[in-house]
């Protein structure tokens, strides 16, 4: 691993330097409950000293930006929520504009789809849905309930995005973690950036951040936390690849360790 922790200081030492992460498969095990993921306490630890040292530290997540924010219990993190959808900005959320006309959709989408039945759940997540199939076992109800969503969402005028048996529902609009990624870099004017995930959704935050490296906009390091589940993209985007959760919140803590060391 001290090539990756060697990496990813060369990024994050530079001025105006930022890491941002997904969470679940990232810095928090997939679980089959999401209400029971919990961070793993390195990559926490390694969370607390990272805030102190370098220009941002960001969680981009598909949860909702509360939910994030609640789990981490870290103090001076950017949290966004919903794939961008929604920033939390002190102890209230700002949710996209483009997203508001559509929440009328999303709320009729999720009730139609609670009920699906017991083996599958849903959650309502306000600006998006997220239909998860880790339950399904039998393959022709895994396909049942897969056409039910598709359907469903066809109905209400939203999009749909398959990632780690999930299907998630989305307003159609152009917001996504490349977008959310943007912003940040933006608003907070960093020149470096490592960025790490592990699902398909993150690939639109590597797919950005690797054009803007290739045209000299941005220093990115991008890092992709591997499991079983992973997208065959994510090995071809990513510069370097952790092998699951515990080797990445190790890499994390040696990094935010001697970090501090250098202060």
């Amino acid at each position: 691993m001290e090539s990756i922790v060697a990496a990813m200081l060369a990024v994050l030492q530079e001025t105006r330097a930022g890491i941002i992460t997904d969470f679940d498969g990232t810095l928090s095990p997939i679980v089959t409950d999401p209400e029971n993921a919990t961070v793993h306490p390195v990559a926490r630890r390694a969370l607390q000293r990272l805030v102190t040292t370098v220009s941002l530290v960001a969680v981009v997540s598909g949860r909702r930006a509360f939910d994030v924010a609640e789990r981490l219990a870290v103090p001076g993190l950017v949290i966004v929520g919903n794939h961008g959808l929604e920033w939390l900005v002190g102890n209230h959320v700002e949710v996209a504009s483009e997203a508001e006309p559509w929440l009328a959709a999303v709320r009729a989408a999720a009730a139609e789809l609670q009920r699906l039945g017991p083996d599958v759940l849903v959650e309502d997540k306000v600006l998006t849905v997220t239909v998860h199939l880790r339950r399904l076992r039998d393959a022709s109800r895994r396909q049942a309930v897969e056409s039910v969503v598709r359907r469903v969402a066809a109905r209400r005028g939203l999009s749909v995005r398959q990632g780690r048996e999930v299907l998630e529902l989305r307003p159609p609009v152009p917001v996504d973690k490349g977008a959310a990624v943007a912003r940040l870099v933006t608003r907070y004017q960093l020149g470096a950036v490592v960025f790490a995930g592990d699902d398909v959704t993150d690939l639109d935050a590597m797919r950005w951040l690797v054009e803007r490296r290739a045209t000299g906009q941005v220093h990115a390091l991008v890092i992709g936390v591997w499991s079983p589940e992973a997208p065959a993209q994510l090995e071809q985007l990513a510069d370097l690849l952790v092998p699951g959760v515990d080797a990445f919140a190790a890499v994390l803590d040696e990094v935010a360790h001697r970090l501090a060391g250098f202060q």
